[in-house]
């Protein structure tokens, strides 16, 4: 194949990968953790605190060593004497293995800071207890070589102190961290980084669930932790792709002619998960999906999705083989990963009649899905109340195809879920595989229970469609395309293809071209720095009880917050509605939250968002309804 590179400097004319180098908006820059050989202090403040971070540690006493069972499983104390946070005695702590306490009570099971999803990182220590996070990273206890390595407590008469000695994190791969948290009786907090290879990971204190709002603030500036508001900073050693600037720099230069862009990096980059996928626009109803085209501010009249498959790095040469990402590790080939990701276009948002149902748009562990790329198995039912997992990844099944759009309704076969589940109860979160048996209770169910629950899908099906996939590399400013990494990524829309026309049994393909004879659109120039509303709705449930659903585009700062008011509240200040655990670190993406003590009188509500740059997007009024939405 021919490549281009679409740079001023580009002698070649034709090509099918397209090359855009970084003109300063694209790749934001790493911020990695400021905190070796310092001290972050808190000093109460009222029922808040001040900071400061100072140069050199202190000695101290480790104390013992606790008994980790986990990486995930918090060690819970009791101390002889309490200590305070945010005003409040506790005497009960639990100790996170990867790098915070928690007060009263351990952050939920399900807690973690994988490096992998790093924004689910700063959601979980959200959801919990009041808590401490030295340095929430994705830490490994039990890979540590040293034989000193640990986590050690000492409970002295003014002070308590928390070490982590020497443990690794993921990356850098190997490195012992040494930090610890030091609980004066007075109420004053200190954190302390002797030893930090670690750049990365969130730092802060929350008085968790209770919080009023969250501040992210990188404490290099010596914030004012405010009552009742959490304060974090989000460090990151990595650069992250702006995934808007990214789109309206490629249409200045390309023709505006896909469906979906499957984007490489020369680099790994941070984001809300490694891999990832966006719908920027969508007109097919009937799949569990809103109806919206936000592509104007993309810069595109015709792009619906965008997959972010990171760097080229992650995998192999041969894109038939697994990719180098330890969360992919299931995944068979590199072209099951990116079908995965091009399959969240319309799938798996059609949760129910499907309960269990997934998560984060995948299909359940205990759907028999035909071995979907999006999730669940070939599921064996072996007649004796138990079933056996087979086929994981193998393709789209009948369900994906008629969401799809290439599947008739009438050609859909039945189909089953497994409920109340024994035997294998962790699975509901965890990513499939083969070869795995579990008990439980079958459930039959149709095509016409999945129209029930959606209505019919529209437009109908259309098998033999063809769908438009380009494919981007993008580069450091100044730094010319690897013509390896072309070539890799050539090899990889080759093979994609055929994968895909077998993966839909033939009833749709991906064509890959580029027509270098067409014009790039006329885009607007500039885009308004603010987050944007896209879409606002708000519906009532059979209980009565009103949630709002909020879609957004965040393109310069991440989402920290949501003011909400009505047309009855008059001057009163707006109410605050704390986005950064679902929000930040997302630059486009819904949020749903319920509404309470709404006045009666109210006809509407009236909504802004607020961004980490302090930007607001402009008010945006939605009606409320007066009736339960229909079934």
């Amino acid at each position: 194949a021919v490549l281009v590179v679409l740079t001023p400097s580009s002698a070649l004319a034709e090509a099918n990968v397209l090359v855009v180098e970084d003109d300063g908006t694209i790749f934001e820059p790493a911020e990695p953790a400021p905190f070796a050989g310092r001290r972050l202090i808190f000093e109460p403040a009222g029922a808040g605190y001040t900071t400061r971070m100072i140069q050199g540690v202190v000695p101290a006493v480790l104390g013992a060593p606790l008994q980790i069972s986990g990486r995930e499983e918090a060690v819970g104390l009791t101390l002889a004497r309490p200590v305070p946070l945010y005003g409040r005695l506790y005497r009960n702590l639990f100790v996170h293995p990867q790098g915070a306490i928690s007060y009263g009570s351990p952050l939920p099971l399900a807690s973690g800071a994988g490096a992998e999803r790093p924004a689910e990182g700063l959601a979980s220590l959200s959801s919990g207890p009041p808590t401490l996070a030295v340095l929430w990273n994705d830490l490994r206890p039990g890979e540590a070589a040293d034989a000193r390595a640990g986590i050690y407590v000492a409970e002295l008469q003014d002070r308590v102190l928390v070490t982590w000695v020497r443990i690794p994190s993921v990356r850098p791969a190997g490195e012992g961290n040494t930090f610890r948290a030091v609980l004066f009786r007075d109420g004053r907090v200190e954190f302390e980084y002797p030893r930090l290879p670690a750049a990365w990971g969130v730092v802060g204190i929350t008085p968790g669930v209770s919080r009023i709002a969250t501040d992210m603030i990188d404490f290099r500036l010596e914030p004012t932790v405010e009552p009742q508001r959490a304060l974090f900073s989000w460090y990151r050693d990595r650069p992250r792709l702006n995934e808007v600037a990214l789109a309206r720099r490629l249409y200045r230069q390309t023709p505006d002619d896909f469906d979906f862009l499957a984007v490489f990096t020369d680099r790994v980059v941070e984001g809300e998960h490694l891999v990832g996928s966006m719908t920027v626009s969508n007109e097919i109803s009937g799949i569990g999906m809103p109806l919206f085209d936000h592509g104007a501010l993309f810069g595109s009249e015709t792009l619906e999705h965008i997959i972010l498959m990171n760097s080229v790095d992650l995998y192999a040469d041969d894109p038939r083989y697994p990719p180098e990402i330890p969360g992919y590790a299931f995944a068979p080939s590199t072209l099951a990963v990116l079908g995965h990701e091009m399959g969240h276009r319309w799938l798996a948002h059609a949760f129910e009649p499907l309960a269990p149902s997934g998560q984060h748009g995948h299909w359940s562990f205990f759907l028999h899905s035909d071995g979907s790329v999006m999730g669940g198995s070939r599921l064996v039912d072996n007649d004796d109340g138990t079933f056996t997992t087979e086929e994981v990844m193998s393709g789209f099944g009948e369900l994906d195809q008629y969401l799809m759009g290439v599947r008739p309704p009438r050609e859909v076969g039945d189909f089953f879920v497994v409920e109340e589940p024994r035997g294998l109860e962790e699975a509901a979160s965890a990513p499939p595989r083969a070869g795995v048996t579990f008990e439980g209770a079958r459930r039959d169910v149709g095509i016409e229970d999945v129209i029930g629950e959606l209505g019919e899908r529209s437009p109908e099906a259309t098998p033999g469609t063809w769908f438009r996939m380009g494919y981007v590399l993008v580069t450091e400013q100044g730094v010319e395309a690897d013509p390896r990494d072309l070539a890799k990524i050539e090899r990889i829309r080759r093979r994609f293809g055929s994968f895909f026309r077998s993966a839909t049994e033939g009833r749709a393909r991906v064509w890959s071209r580029v027509d270098s004879s067409r014009r790039p659109p006329r885009i607007a120039e500039g885009i308004s720095m603010e987050p944007v509303i896209l879409d606002a709705r708000v519906e009532a449930d059979l209980e009565g009880v009103l949630r709002a659903h909020v879609d957004f585009l965040a393109y310069e700062g991440d989402l920290v917050a949501l003011e909400l008011s009505t047309d009855a509240t008059g001057e009163l200040p707006p109410a605050i509605v704390d986005l950064t655990p679902t929000a930040y670190g997302s630059r486009r993406g819904t949020v749903s939250f319920a509404l309470r003590s709404i006045p009666g009188a109210a006809e509407e509500i009236r909504l802004s968002l607020v961004d980490s740059m302090g930007s607001r997007s402009a008010d945006t009024a939605v009606a409320i309804p007066t009736a339960p939405a229909p079934i």
